[in-house]
């Protein structure tokens, strides 16, 4: 038997303009951001990366 189809959110009007501001803020941050920023953000992702690597080896799933 079928599933009924979920219906999908959709930002409309003052919403919808407040979130492409937003969103297009955040992207010019993040193409401007300095030096530092960027160190920053490649430590904090390096370390995440590690943690799901360590979480995957312990559940036997991916390369090893």
């Amino acid at each position: 038997m079928a599933l009924p189809i979920a219906s999908i959110p959709v930002l409309t009007g003052e919403v919808a303009q407040r979130f492409e501001a937003e969103a297009q803020a955040h992207y010019e941050w993040y193409l401007n951001r300095s030096e530092e920023e960027k160190k920053a953000h490649a430590e904090i992702m390096e370390k995440k990366f590690a943690e799901l690597h360590e979480m995957m080896a312990k559940a036997h799933w991916g390369n090893e």
